[in-house]
């Protein structure tokens, strides 16, 4: 449940990223889309990551649904420990810090 409340406040922080990008309703739906179709299908979710070329595989890093997948597939089919999880946090941990970061700066220059 933890792991899954850090995920949540990535995915907070990235709908106030596009909140602070987009001008207009349409432009916040499309940038929406922009990020969610790259985290559905190089997340792992639809097609293996190991099978992707190497750019294509770094930039995977970048995206939290990667490590939440990982995650959720060490509890639910290995029920493996946080002691095992704990690369896969420590990502989801950074990106979450990252893109909160990133919102609030954006956010706090639209304030002035």
């Amino acid at each position: 449940m933890t792991l899954s409340l850090l995920f949540l406040i990535c995915g907070l922080g990235l709908g106030m990223l596009v909140s602070t990008i987009a001008q207009t309703q349409l432009q916040a739906v499309q940038f929406a889309f922009l990020i969610m179709l790259p985290s559905v299908l190089l997340s792992g979710f639809m097609f293996p990551r190991s099978q992707m070329p190497l750019p294509i595989y770094l930039f995977t890093f970048i995206i939290p649904v990667t490590y939440f997948l990982e995650i959720l597939r060490g509890i639910v089919l290995r029920g493996a420990g946080i002691t095992d999880l704990l690369p896969y946090v420590t990502g989801l941990s950074l990106c979450c810090v990252v893109i909160l970061a990133v919102s609030l700066k954006r956010f706090q220059k639209q304030l002035t």
